[in-house]
């Protein structure tokens, strides 16, 4: 019993100087602020009454007739005290001050009835007090403020009292109006209050005290008893018995048991730590290998990489989210000039998703290096892996090969999210999506084709930028990536800097998260298209216009078969553009290399994408209303390749030289 007497003693010694202490503080500051409250509430009720007093009186020649009628007087008498009984109000006033400076009375009134013969026999009307004005009064009178309180304690009690000026119509103080507010009353509501949240307070620290008491004895002194009595029941040597009966009292015998298991304990604590240090040599010879493996990483995705040559610059950005990740990208040029750029996000995380990684990025990047097509580089990796990928993983990838001559972009896409084309004003490109790589076994894959006007560009990133997230867990999101690429653009002279415009789209990204574990790999690629010099004129919407066309043309190529069908050709969709697209701009623009000649119309007319129309299932005599241009068009263009960027139809027609020179 004694380890329980002692524990229950100081249990209850500390709650007995918490009351103390508890009573002490509540007195100190909760009566004070109590009374605080209730003399701010005294003095609106007074203010109120006060107030109310003022209406009651009304104008000035209302406050004349007091003087003159003693019948009148005695009605407002009447009023005033219903409104001292009604409001609580000890002592309600009207009153003058005069020029020599003393009160002069015409109404009082007061809430009991003893009060009330009292102020009528000694400041009864016409009465003249010569006592000092107060503070108060003196504020009002001075119209330092428009109304004012003072607390008063004299042989009337102690009061709040409130004074309101009466005016007339040009604003002069004509009369005062005193509301006194019993402050004794006051006080008393303040120390009922205060008594009332003190006997609760003891009410429920009484109750605290007692499931305390309990509590303890179930989880503290109850397991002491019945882990004491193990402790003995293991003790079967005559002469360790015979020491315990010898202990002084059962406290000692509770605690020197209890004291005894920790050389159990200590053995336990050697292990553990054996134990430990062999844990902690496999986890440095794991962070050795994960060591390893991110520098081998690092060789394959570099953390900055940046590309550039006159007409293209390129710069790319990673981070992973653990040591090693998923996400990768590679820029390399191609055997014909042309340059490929690959970003693809693994799925998962770690060494697993690192090697996965390594193998699509290898594969992708020999199968373009061997010339095949990017549709069919994607789709044959993609039937590899799912034919050996016992645990099931897949990777996003978007792959693209820019011609730096012409500033044709053909791309493919398997799952990855879609580009921000970088131009005046930055969009999403509205593309295929295609499936993952490695998740079904079937060649979805398929080959698109935009052209970039010079000066603009491609963003490509992972799903680690656009979904990092805030301490209020919202998404970056890709409305906001949009807005950090057009804030950059205009803050560098509208035009777009590829390293600068990565470093600005991480930045942006890191700050958003801030205080927030990186979940995911972040990756990201800027592209810009810095045009190959070709040439560019403005020309009405008027056939007249196209001799223009026709001039640049015969100056870029001569007389030969190959000039005429080029003519031929831009004449048809040109008058095509006239007749149906409604622009009343039209931008011609010019390239001519050693192997192509291409030409650009840029206009501002309604869409319209010549390159998907459906025209090959008209009947030939439909044709002559319309297709036929567009048909020869296909036929006798290595290429044409349409985009609507910024409100306007941008159509590109590429010709083969060699063809003509062959023919």
């Amino acid at each position: 019993m004694k380890i329980k007497a002692s524990i229950l003693l100081r249990i209850g010694l500390l709650f007995l100087l918490a009351l103390v202490i508890a009573y002490v503080c509540t007195y100190q500051f909760s009566y004070s602020n109590m009374l605080d409250r209730a003399t701010l509430q005294g003095d609106e009720v007074a203010r109120a009454v006060a107030t109310g007093a003022v209406a009651a009186i009304g104008s000035e020649d209302s406050l004349q007739s007091l003087y003159e009628d003693e019948k009148y007087r005695e009605q407002m008498h009447q009023v005033f005290r219903f409104l001292c009984r009604e409001s609580n109000i000890r002592y309600l006033y009207l009153y003058t001050i005069g020029e020599d400076h003393y009160r002069h009375y015409i109404i009082c009134a007061a809430n009991s009835d003893e009060d009330d013969l009292r102020m009528q026999t000694e400041y009864g009307f016409g009465s003249v007090r010569k006592i000092p004005l107060f503070q108060a009064e003196k504020n009002v009178m001075s119209g330092s403020v428009t109304e004012d309180y003072e607390l008063i304690d004299n042989d009337y009690g102690y009061v709040c009292m409130h004074i309101i000026p009466m005016r007339n119509e040009k604003g002069e103080i004509i009369a005062l109006i005193g509301a006194d507010y019993n402050m004794a009353l006051i006080e008393r509501m303040a120390k009922n209050s205060l008594l009332n949240a003190l006997l609760l307070g003891l009410f429920v620290f009484g109750i605290a005290f007692v499931i305390a008491l309990l509590l303890i004895k179930w989880s503290v002194i109850r397991p002491i008893h019945s882990l004491s009595g193990r402790m003995r029941s293991f003790v079967n040597d005559s002469e360790k018995q015979i020491e315990v009966h010898r202990r002084e009292s059962v406290l000692e015998d509770e605690i020197t048991d209890i004291e005894n298991s920790f050389e159990i304990m200590t053995k336990d604590i050697r292990q553990y730590l054996r134990d430990n240090e062999e844990l902690t040599r496999r986890e440095a010879y794991t962070e050795a290998e994960l060591d390893v493996a991110r520098k081998i990483q690092i060789g394959f995705v570099p953390k900055e990489y940046s590309f550039e040559e006159n007409r293209l610059e390129v710069y790319g950005s990673s981070q992973a989210a653990k040591e090693v990740g998923g996400d990768f990208y590679d820029v390399f040029r191609l055997e014909d000039g042309n340059v490929a750029v690959v970003i693809g996000d693994i799925s998962g995380k770690g060494i697993s998703s690192a090697m996965f990684m390594t193998l699509v990025k290898s594969v992708i990047r020999e199968n373009l290096r061997m010339g095949r097509g990017l549709a069919e580089t994607i789709n044959w990796v993609n039937s590899e892996i799912w034919a050996s990928n016992p645990e099931k993983m897949f990777a996003t990838v978007f792959a693209c090969i820019i011609q730096p001559e012409t500033g044709i972009v053909t791309f493919a896409n398997a799952g990855h999210e879609e580009p921000l084309i970088l131009g005046r004003d930055p969009y999403y490109m509205e593309i295929t999506s295609g499936m993952p790589v490695g998740l079904f076994n079937a060649p979805c894959t398929t080959e698109e084709k935009i052209v970039l006007r010079e000066g603009d560009g491609i963003l490509l990133y992972t799903d680690g930028i656009t979904d990092a997230i805030n301490a209020e867990k919202d998404s970056y999101e890709k409305d906001r990536l949009r807005e950090t690429v057009l804030r950059s653009f205009r803050q560098h002279s509208h035009s777009y800097d590829t390293r600068t415009l990565v470093s600005e789209v991480t930045a942006s990204v890191l700050t958003y998260s801030e205080g927030m574990e990186q979940f995911d790999d972040m990756t990201c690629i800027a592209l810009t298209y810095k045009g190959n010099g070709g040439c560019s004129k403005l020309i009405s919407p008027e056939l007249t216009s196209f001799d223009v066309v026709k001039e640049s043309i015969f100056s870029a190529l001569g007389d030969c078969e190959m000039t005429r069908t080029v003519i031929l050709v831009c004449e048809e969709m040109f008058t095509n553009i006239l007749n149906y697209s409604g622009a009343d701009q039209i931008i011609f623009s010019e390239k001519c290399t050693k192997d192509l000649y291409i030409v650009t119309y840029d206009d501002n007319g309604s869409a319209f994408n010549p390159v998907n129309a459906e025209i090959l299932s008209k009947e030939f005599a439909e044709l002559a209303n319309g297709g036929m241009g567009i048909l020869l068009a296909r036929s006798n263009t290595r290429d044409m390749i349409y985009n609507r960027i910024d409100g306007r139809n941008v159509l590109m027609m590429v010709f083969d030289r060699r063809r003509s020179s062959s023919g």
